[in-house]
This record gives C-alpha cells, structure tokens and sequence, in this order.
C-alpha cells in the first residue's frame, strides 16, 4: 500500500496549549503554547471556544509584571518556505469589554535570523482575523521551530473611560504564500547551504538585480568574464532585452549587476552555452550580434579576454539546442546539436556547405570545423561527463539513429577518446520503435548502488524492447533487459540508492501517470503518491526532472501537475521523502 500524506492546509496554533494537537499521530513535533503571567481563560457564550485574556489597571499599563506577562506560541510548520501569520480575535462585544480593549505586542520570531515585532489593535466589535507579518520560515525541527510572542503593548490605545485595560489572544494560522514573483527566468540555489543554515534563509531566491519581466531564460554557464577580473561571471541567454542597459538575449551577472556584453548581445534567441578556455561559445537562434556589426550564423564564439564576438566560419544552416565541450576530442572540441541539416566551412567569401545530422564539431584551436563522429540518423541527447569510470573522456550519445560508424547501433553509443564509437547492444538484442512505429532515447543514466556495485547503463525514451519491455530499459550482460512495461513517454531518469526515479507523459489508460519509482533491488515497482493535474486526476501530468537533494532523503520532482496524493498542492514542483514513500 501507498502512504497517505496527513497535512491540515495551513498549520495551527493556539494559546490555550489544550487546544494544540499534531495533525497526525506520527508527528514528532506539535504545536505548543507556554503562558507567563496573570493570563485568564475566557469563555464566552457568543463565541466558538476559550481564549486568553490578560486585564491590568491603566495605570499599570508598563508596569515591569504587565510587560512580561507573555503567551509564546510555537507552531508546526511542515515545510520550509514564505507564510503570511494570521491572528484571530475575538470580538469585544462576547464579553462587553470594548472599553476596555487596547493593542498587542506581537513578535515572531519567523527564522534563525529575523525576528519582527509589530502592534495589533484589538477593538474589533465582532470576531475578526487579521494578518500580521509574512516572510520566510523554515520547516520545524527538533534544532529550531519558529516562534509567535503576544504581550500588552505599552503604547497602545486605551479609552479614557476606562479602568482597566485588556488584550486577547485565541489563535494564529501561517498561510503559504508564493515565494518570490520577480524572478523572471532566473531562479539562485544555494547548494552550499546545510539543513541548519536553511533555518536562516531559503535555499532558492532571485538574483539581486534581475532580468525584465517575461524574461525566458534557455542556457545559463559560468566562466571567467575577462583576465583583469578573474571572479566568476554568470553568464545568462534566452529571449529577453533590456534596451536602458544595453543587452539583447544574452548578458552577464556580476557583483549583483546584469550587464551587458559587448557589440549589445545577440540578435535572436540564445539556446545554449558551453566554455573551452576562455571563450565562450554560443547556440540558437541568431543571424548576428545586436548592434549588426558582427554577422554570425545561429552559433558564434565570444572570447572574454578580449571582449569581442567572432563567427564560427558560416556557422550551421538551423536552430542550435545543446552545446557542450567534447570531451572524447580533448579539451579544444564543442559539440553543437540541434534541428539543422548543415554546417558551412571555409572563409566568409567563400564558403563550403556541408551535410550533417543535427550534430556539429567546432575545433576551439583550429578554429574550424571537425570531423564529427558518424552517426546514421539525428541524436536527440549529447551529454559528455565524469559518468564513466571516474574519466571525463568519454561523452553518451542517443536518440533516432540506426547505425555508428560501421556498426548497428539503434538509441545509443558510446564514443572513446580515441574517436571510435561502440555500440551497445549485441546479439540481436536492440531497442525497437514502439507499437506505432515511434523511437526516441530522451534520457540516460549510469545506475549503480552507493555500494559500489557494478554501474549499469539505464535509458529511458519511446521503444520497446525485444523481451517485451516498453520506454525504459537496462544494459545487462551486453543485452538491452526490460525494466517495466512504463505506458508513455520516459523524458527525465535519476537513481537514489536502489530506488530508480522514471518520468514522463502519463498515460493514464496505460497504467502510467507520470511518475513510476522502480525498486531495482526487488524488481517491480516502489508504492509513491500520484501526481494529479487540475482536474484532480493524472491525465495531463507530465514530469520534465527528478532531481536528488544531495546527502538527503528528499528527491524534487518538476513538471505539469498542481497536487500529489489527492491532498499536498504542489503545483510543478513536489518534494517526495523516500524514507516514508
């Protein structure tokens, strides 16, 4: 059976501790609620429960007792993020008290770092809530738990007819907010942050100086921005202009500035972005710079030594995707790939068309272009990393392709720094188009145990396999091996430990609804909690990534859904805890 997530919508406080409760039996932490001074409950025919009251002489108003007379209450926050803090009053007509009513003293202490105190009139005739402060609060824990403090107010308003003076308190509620709305394609995460230092701030936030609004963001690299300055630039290209600051499509941030880059950018749209020494080389959309000085063909390298755009020879004849540095060619090669049939060589005059597959090599130290693994068919994945062996020689290539080099390779090689290519399945045991005829190797990954077990080579993408599996398959013994039978589309893969994370398109009337989690160990499937759309069902989920919090427990899942399990909103991103499934 799947586990049941048991969460109220907003976390609950209350001042009388009798009333605190955790909203599941499992909870190790519950709201609480610790009273000092000459508090009374009341209980008021009118009104829908007991309350606080705190009543003083006027003239003792700032007396040292009536100060500290305090009610701290501490609420469950399940999960760390930005909430706007309600307080409900009861209204002075349950007790005939209005005369008497004057402000509160509330502090909150929201995180280890910021604490806000700010004063709440009470003279409201009828029951009323009223929000008090927002900001950021970490989740509860047994190390740290946000804290609410109400107190007399020594300044508040008192009637002059009064005699005594009185403050209330029944209840607070934290309501989850959005966290940031200026992010504007650019969202910082702090990698770098424990899960004591989130008790100070969240993990994620905008740059301190963004882009326009309805930024989009495609590529984002860091690199050295020039030899005068060696700090770290991020460089940032998508579909965005600033005309007052002078940047078309591509910029840089520095020193909490976006700035731009020389000649004003990139006429067009920058998909991608890859560094080989200090240049950096440039894909998408593009016939030349912004201020048309520079004519460049869809890729185009910027040295940051010298500040200056160059054109890769002709450049290639469409829309460029992915860039990355070549690692089987040395460290002097960038492989380009995206919808385009060719590549032109040769000087500006004149120039040499010639016929490619959607993938391109530019040599960063010839300055030209190279010959390029042969590949029958067009990849649809290049991806060129330490995955292997703990080398950064190799890269992974997939997608419609049937043949490399010489030998039958359909969905995916693997290319040597030698320039050899080696196919992957063996003795007839290769990935075949699916049921209507549709083949595509969208994600890959290299699944091993944190034990050290033996890795072995997982894709995921539209095929079946010869033993009858569908989407997702293992490389085992030199035979591709179902995993599953995965009704739709694979689009994104990840493991933790022997847990192995498949997304993609639900389909619901063949028992996939976006996400399935394999137990590699035991061989069929790990119970989670659906992901449900707008509708309440899974019908339009669609899961883009699994990403897995590092030295956690916590996998972050992205894509097309609002809500998981029938009760957690969680629209586009979910945050799944393996421990409890």
């Amino acid at each position: 059976m799947g586990y049941l997530l048991c969460q109220s919508v907003d976390a609950e406080v209350h001042a009388i501790d009798d009333y605190n409760s955790s909203p599941c039996s499992a909870q190790t932490i519950r709201p609480s609620s610790q009273v000092t001074g000459n508090w009374q409950q009341t209980t008021a025919a009118s009104y829908k429960g007991a309350y606080l009251t705190l009543s003083v002489n006027r003239n003792d108003i700032t007396s040292a007792a009536a100060q500290s007379a305090t009610v701290t209450m501490v609420p469950f926050v399940p999960e760390s993020g930005f909430y706007k803090l309600y307080m409900s009053i009861p209204g002075c007509q349950n007790t005939n008290t209005c005369i008497s009513r004057t402000s509160a003293k509330v502090t909150w202490l929201m995180n280890g770092k910021n604490s806000i105190v700010t004063t709440i009139k009470q003279h409201n005739l009828v029951d009323d809530e009223v929000e008090v402060l927002s900001g950021y609060v970490p989740a509860s824990s047994q190390n740290f738990s946000s804290a609410i403090y109400v107190q007399l107010a020594s300044d508040g308003t008192v009637d002059p007819q009064a005699a005594t003076v009185e403050v209330v308190v029944d209840s607070f509620r934290l309501e989850r907010i959005t966290s940031y709305t200026n992010l504007n394609g650019v969202l910082q995460l702090h990698d770098d942050l424990t899960s004591d230092l989130q008790v100070n701030r969240p993990l994620y936030e905008p740059l301190s100086a963004g882009l326009p609004t309805g930024s989009q963001v495609y590529s984002a690299t860091h690199g050295v921005s020039n030899d005068t300055n060696p700090e770290d630039t991020l460089f940032l290209g998508g579909q965005f202009f600033d005309s007052d600051q002078g940047y078309y499509s591509i910029a840089q941030y520095r020193d909490d500035k976006v700035t731009a880059l020389s000649s004003a950018g990139l006429w067009g749209d920058v998909r991608a972005m890859a560094f080989v020494g200090a240049s950096l080389y440039v894909g998408g959309s593009f016939n030349g710079t912004a201020d048309f000085a520079t004519a460049l063909g869809n890729v185009g390298e910027y040295n940051t030594t010298d500040q200056k755009w160059y054109p890769m020879a002709g450049g290639v004849g469409g829309v460029v995707s992915t860039a990355v540095p070549y690692a089987p060619f040395g460290p002097r090669a960038v492989a380009f790939m995206g919808d385009f049939k060719s590549i032109y060589a040769g000087e500006a005059d004149d120039l040499l068309e010639l016929g490619v597959e959607g993938l391109a090599m530019w040599d960063a130290l010839a300055g030209g272009w190279t010959n390029t693994p042969f590949l029958q068919g067009q990849p649809s994945m290049l991806y060129s990393d330490t995955w292997k062996d703990g080398q950064d020689s190799v890269a992974f290539a997939a997608g419609e392709f049937t043949a490399a080099a010489a030998l039958e390779a359909n969905g995916a090689v693997l290319l040597t720094p030698s320039q050899n290519i080696q196919a992957i399945d063996m003795m007839g045991y290769d990935l075949q188009p699916d049921t209507q005829g549709r083949f595509m190797v969208n994600a890959g990954l290299w699944y091993a145990k944190s034990n050290g077990s033996t890795p072995a080579l997982v894709v995921g993408g539209r095929f079946s396999t010869l033993d009858g599996g569908a989407n997702v398959a293992r490389l085992q013994d030199g035979k591709w091996q179902q995993l599953g039978d995965i009704g739709g589309e694979v689009l994104t893969l990840n493991n933790a430990a022997n847990l192995l994370f498949v997304g993609g398109v639900a389909n619901v009337s063949a028992g996939f609804t976006g996400l399935t989690v394999l137990d590699m160990d035991k061989g069929r499937e790990y119970n989670t909690q659906r992901l449900q759309g707008p509708d309440g069902d899974s019908t339009d989920v669609r899961v883009n990534r699994v990403a897995i919090r590092a030295d956690t427990s916590m996998v972050v899942v992205g894509g097309n859904f609002t809500a998981a399990g029938g009760m957690l909103e969680c629209p586009y991103i979910c945050t799944l805890d393996i421990n409890e499934g």
